[in-house]
């Protein structure tokens, strides 16, 4: 090991231990956690599915949604950061992260959609509500003749309900789903994330005290029975709100185990005629509001209101700018275990479901009082100290996969640090040379990617591989040597030694020497390709073909473990712009990528870029240094051109030769005679730009011979 995978070790060790839950959750390792995840509940229904996790502490800001394409997480949100430990916190992302894919799963949109579309236009579906008990008919009655007359402020008034109510419904229903289907981590993460946001409805008293809306206080009545499958009545209270949840536990219950969406919104219709009394103080706010503002507006605000007042989960999915959301095939029948199978769907089941997250809390510590804790997890392992905790409980798993993402996440932060150093120590080192006179007052700046964009590695992707089967084969003509060179061995049939080979005199030759080689205790090359980025390197693709060569001598050098360093040159408005494309120290693997951001740009102050790549390559300790210059013309910048320029370029090819630095410039395009004029015997004609990758490749082949 290196001392530069030591430094990383270090490093990862020391942000492992003090990590806060932004930087953890946050990363990319837990989002690849996540999605790895959703992907495989969906498979190939939901291609390309991804979590992504936000960080927003606002009042009111989103648990989790989706778009059907996308699962949008909030780290930061009241649930998951009132439990006391980040194995619990990490769980609740997990069970939202299932409660979104289960919508995915077992939520069939476009009916919802029509569903609602139909009601906010004056029409029950799919069918009229038909409630018999007697004392609902008033409402029954009321409510059908007010659509009959196509009261707007009915119909948008029960369109909002409604939403709210079937809601409801539908969560359980597809998290009672997800839980049959798949009992692991998912259901544990759902099942937290109930058992708290159960606690978190208010009371009925409670509710009263504060002035809460009729209908939202029915509402959260209703979600309590939902999740917890029993009647809260802690101070054992006579409620017209509790006879009326009573009187609709038939419909909720059939609702609840009801494999078609059609007998869930049926039961949505059958509550709204129950909650009619609790409805109509809405409605006639709906109708003041409709006298000065836009329908939109008006439900809008209605909305707004219910969402405060309703402690509900996540809201179902209606696409972002109001598109519709496209259920995937397998809504119509559902993933994994029939819904009949499991008594996920009961009373009694949703009572026992809480009792086994209760059992989670307890192991964890004990319970809390309702409060947001700190961002920071106490302790040096936390994710390694959970999972001996769970041993033999059935939490091995995910407290293995929490300790493992949370050492990814560390290792990404320490390889961003460790980047972050490497780059300012490079332009400290750039600040320290001494450019010479023709470069008096000019600024260098060392550019280089820190975060790597998803564009540029599916760039990558696309036009690596022909390039890596090239880089393959030439590498299979070299393995022999470095063998050997490794291994040592004999070298015989030689004309000049020390030692005679008594079965060799037969030669006519004379090459009747041996010698007996030692293994290689040091590697005898590094090499360093510095490519010009002047805007004329965009004519005829040549930057293309620069890139085409850099992605395969990357790979050539790499493979054969040949220290390498890959610059990109311009100029800006300071001066000297350098791009660091891949360093001897990177420890991040993510240099092969960054190639991809090659590009044409500006001017080119050659001897600045050169000077700096070969004191990068002169602090090297191999034996023999090669620096590649690809370039498709003459020096040109704002004092630096003709031939002062070129005598700079002589010199700097003369001095750093003395320090077994070997440069080679390979001319592009119609400027061969005077890159050759400048850099003589070191100068590469470069005639058909498609063998450029081949033609430097062998070059370094040849100097490791």
């Amino acid at each position: 090991m290196n001392s530069n995978q030591k430094k990383l070790k270090q490093m990862i060790r020391e942000e492992e231990s003090s990590i806060t839950d932004q930087e953890f959750f946050t990363s990319s390792a837990f989002h690849q956690y996540l999605t790895s995840q959703a992907r495989a509940a969906t498979g190939r229904y939901c291609y390309g599915l991804q979590a992504l996790i936000s960080w927003d502490e606002s009042d009111g800001a989103a648990l989790a949604y989706t778009d059907s394409y996308k699962i949008y997480l909030n780290a930061a949100n009241h649930v998951t950061q009132s439990f006391p430990s980040r194995f619990l916190r990490a769980l609740s992302l997990v069970g939202m992260t299932g409660h979104e894919t289960a919508h995915l799963l077992f939520t069939d949109f476009t009916t919802r959609n029509l569903y609602l579309t139909n009601l906010g236009n004056g029409s029950f579906y799919p069918e009229d509500p038909s409630v018999e008990l007697p004392a609902y008919q008033i409402n029954q009655t009321e409510i059908l003749d007010a659509l009959q007359e196509k009261d707007k402020a009915v119909s948008l008034t029960l369109q909002t309900c409604a939403a709210s109510l079937q809601n409801i419904l539908e969560d359980i229903y597809i998290e009672a789903r997800m839980c049959a289907a798949f009992p692991g981590s998912f259901r544990k993460g759902i099942q937290l994330n109930n058992l708290r946001m159960l606690e978190q409805i208010p009371d009925l008293h409670e509710q009263l005290s504060r002035d809460y809306q009729p209908f939202t206080i029915a509402t959260n009545l209703l979600l309590a029975y939902c999740r917890s499958g029993t009647i809260s009545n802690r101070y054992h209270s006579d409620s017209e709100y509790l006879d009326v949840l009573t009187d609709g536990m038939e419909y909720i219950d059939t609702a609840l185990e009801a494999p078609s969406i059609r007998e869930r919104l049926t039961a949505t219709n059958c509550l709204l005629v129950l909650f009619w009394d609790f409805i109509k103080p809405l409605v006639e706010e709906m109708r003041e509001k409709l006298e000065h503002q836009d329908e939109t507006e008006a439900t809008e605000e209605l909305q707004d209101l219910l969402d405060q007042q309703i402690a509900g989960g996540t809201p179902i999915p209606l696409g972002k700018g109001g598109g519709e959301v496209k259920n995937i095939p397998s809504a119509k029948g559902g993933a994994g275990t029939d819904p009949q199978d499991a008594d996920f769907f009961s009373s009694k089941g949703r009572q026992e479901s809480l009792k086994e997250a209760e059992k989670v809390m307890a192991e964890e510590g004990g319970r809390i009082a309702l409060a947001k804790t700190s961002a920071i997890l106490d302790g040096n392992d936390p994710g390694v100290t959970y999972a001996s905790q769970y041993a033999g409980t059935g939490y091995e798993d995910a407290a293995s996969d929490i300790a493992r993402v949370l050492n990814e996440a560390a290792t990404e932060k320490a390889q961003a640090a460790y980047e972050q150093q490497l780059t300012e120590e490079l332009q400290k080192a750039a600040n320290d040379i001494h450019y010479g006179n023709a470069h008096a007052g000019i600024h260098v700046t060392i550019h280089r990617v820190q975060d790597i964009p998803d564009r540029l590695i599916r760039q990558y992707e696309e036009v690596a591989p022909p390039l890596l089967r090239a880089s393959k084969r030439l590498q299979s003509s070299i393995l022999p040597l470095l063998k050997e060179e490794a291994e040592g061995g004999k070298q015989k049939n030689l004309l000049y030694g020390r030692r005679l080979d008594m079965r060799s005199f037969h030669h006519q030759d004379g090459s009747f020497f041996i010698r007996t080689r030692l293994p290689a205790d040091e590697q005898r090359l590094a090499v360093g390709l510095l490519i010009d980025e002047s805007g004329s390197m965009g004519w005829g693709d040549r930057i293309t073909h620069a890139r085409k060569t850099a992605i395969v001598l990357y790979d050539f050098c790499v493979s054969l473990g040949i220290p390498v360093t890959i610059y990109g040159h311009s100029t800006d408005y300071r001066g000297v712009a350098l791009y660091s494309y891949a360093e001897f120290d990177s420890v991040d693997e993510n240099d092969r990528y960054r190639l991809m951001d090659m590009i044409d740009r500006s001017g080119n102050r050659d001897g600045a870029a050169l000077r700096f790549v070969a004191e990068h390559l002169a602090k090297r300790p191999e034996n023999r240094k090669l620096l590649i210059l690809i370039s498709d013309g003459q020096p040109a910048d704002t004092g630096y051109r003709g031939t002062e320029a070129e005598a700079d370029l002589r010199g700097i090819k003369k001095e750093y030769a003395r320090q077994n630095i070997v440069l080679f410039a390979a001319a592009i395009g119609e400027d061969k005679d005077a890159i050759q004029r400048i850099y003589q015997e070191g100068f590469l004609d470069i005639t058909r730009l498609d063998n450029l990758p081949k033609n430097l490749t062998l070059l370094v082949k040849q100097y490791l011979k």
